[in-house]
């Protein structure tokens, strides 16, 4: 049967080659699309230290694939721990083919670049919903207010200083020091670096609040420094008592040090800080917008193995000792870096932003304005009680089309989410909600759809599922009855060794049984 299969798959290559995707074998019943097998052969191709022939693949992934028909016909892809196990798999996968990749990529070389200069920024904030009001449309608008009283030539870190939510802002007046990306939320970042020297710039928007920023200052960045350090923590509100008294403190640790004492020794036993102390002080390497201003300054102005002399912040008083330094590291080595950084912040989104763009436009997606009418006519506000809204629930008045698909009312109201803001629109929350449900939709339909629209994922899936049915009734088979009859199964070796020997061109192989099962024991049970 493998001879004719083989035989088949042979011809299928040489006629079939200008089909999409035809099939190259029948095993159990069951198709094999070209696209599979090619995919596991290159794959296999380029795990082998010898490569093999042809005609040996052939006949090992039909044996492969008639392990898999065997714990199909035990049920094992019915069992609730295989559904949820593949099931997993198959949504995390599915996530890398929601997104534009290229815009990662862009995003990550734009960090990248910007991480070569230094940029030093000043900021007024004020807190997303005014506090009396509760109204972010207030808070906003007083914001614009004082801007306007700084490009009137009012002095920016006096305005700092007394309206500023930001807690540094009565000591340093908004004076951020110098940042360099990825120190700071990317909203902030965009902000401070296409802003030119001397510029004040609009107000916007981060997850801490409203801002406007003053670019004091560019420079190259100066890379990245590693240290050490004892802190003496000293409170805000201490006393002069207190304060003089962990001055007195430090000084005395510093004269150890300057005596010949062990930095490791003294910052487990001395220092305050409880993140580095029992790292012998070592910090993690940080670069410009890290630190606070006094220490960054004097950690970056040390030579290498140079110790400071007591400084204060405003934590207390440290002593600092320089390990190391580096300039700019190459793409490679920091781009994982930050790719993490992006996948952590508002960047996050916007490679799935742009896919969902292209999907629209792919799906030729259509607004009905008839459910949407249906909808605002159905709310008095743009924060409506729940009554008005579940009225609609059952309503298949179409909001939007795409494909052959369509977007109803009831999906819309399915996933409704009420507007917080007081001051939101009807308009605004009913589309807002509207492209929530529509975007779903095409997720979903997507998702459907992706083995059928990417071969790659198709292989991938397929896969991850055979391995894990390999897996499964390899170990019920082979592993489990093993362990409960050892005896037998050495009698059985022994009575039949002839069919247990490893051909040339596997000696010293070692293969993933989730891929491809090259161990013939496998292969007799």
């Amino acid at each position: 049967m493998k001879n004719s299969l083989l035989a088949g798959s042979l011809a299928l290559f040489a006629l079939c080659a200008s089909a999409k995707d035809p099939v190259a074998m029948t095993v159990n019943g069951k198709d094999v699309k070209l696209s599979e097998f090619e995919y596991l052969y290159n794959k296999n191709k380029q795990q082998q230290l010898e490569e093999q022939p042809f005609d040996k693949y052939v006949d090992m992934f039909v044996t492969y694939k008639m392990k898999v028909a065997d714990a199909e016909a035990a049920g094992i892809d019915t069992t609730k721990t295989f559904i949820d196990e593949f099931n997993g798999y198959r949504a995390d996968l599915a996530k890398t083919y929601l997104e534009d990749k290229t815009v990662n990529d862009r995003l990550a070389h734009e960090a990248y670049e910007r991480k070569k200069e230094e940029v030093e920024v000043a900021h007024i904030m004020l807190p997303l919903k005014d506090p009396a009001t509760q109204s972010a449309l207030v808070s906003k608008n007083r914001l614009d207010s004082i801007r306007q009283c700084v490009l009137n030539g009012e002095d920016f870190g006096e305005l700092a200083a007394k309206y500023s939510i930001d807690k540094s802002a009565p000591r340093n007046k908004g004076n951020l020091g110098f940042i360099m990306s990825g120190s700071l939320p990317y909203e902030f970042e965009v902000v401070a670096y296409n802003t030119p020297v001397g510029g004040i710039s609009e107000v916007f928007k981060t997850a801490f609040g409203y801002h406007f920023v003053k670019v004091l200052d560019r420079r190259p960045t100066r890379g990245q420094v590693f240290v050490q350090h004892i802190l003496k923590l000293v409170d805000k509100n201490a006393t002069d008592e207190v304060r003089n008294a962990a001055k007195a403190k430090i000084d005395s640790i510093y004269a150890e040090l300057k005596a010949g004492a062990s930095f490791d020794e003294l910052a487990k036993t001395e220092s305050d800080d409880p993140g580095s102390k029992s790292q012998g002080g070592r910090l993690p390497w940080f670069g410009s917008g890290r630190m606070v201003p006094e220490f960054e300054s004097v950690a970056f102005a040390l030579n290498n193995g140079e110790m400071s002399e007591p400084i204060a912040t405003a934590y207390g008083y440290h002593i600092i000792k320089k390990l190391d330094s580096r300039g700019v590291q190459d793409f490679e080595s920091v781009k994982d870096n930050i790719m993490m950084n992006i996948e952590r912040d508002s960047r996050a989104g916007e490679a799935r932003a742009e896919k969902m763009r292209q999907l629209k436009e792919e799906y030729k997606l259509k607004l009905d304005p008839k459910g949407r009418d249906a909808i605002l006519n159905a709310l008095t506000t743009a924060v409506s009680d729940s009554a008005a809204i579940a009225s609609l629930s059952n309503s298949k008045l179409p909001v939007a089309t795409f494909v052959k698909n369509k977007v109803t009312v009831a999906d819309v109201v399915a996933s409704w989410t009420a507007s917080q803001d007081p001051m939101a629109s009807k308009e605004s929350v009913v589309d807002d909600n509207i492209n929530t449900a529509v975007e779903k939709a095409i997720i979903d339909y997507e998702i459907s759809i992706l083995p059928n629209k990417y071969a790659d994922f198709s292989n991938l899936l397929n896969e991850y599922r055979d391995g894990l049915l390999l897996f499964e009734i390899s170990n019920q088979k082979v592993w489990d009855r093993a362990s409960k009859d050892a005896e037998g199964l050495e009698n059985y070796f022994n009575e039949n060794k002839d069919k247990y020997k490893w051909e040339k061109w596997t000696d010293n192989n070692v293969y993933n049984s989730k891929i491809i099962i090259y161990d013939t024991k496998l292969r007799n049970y």
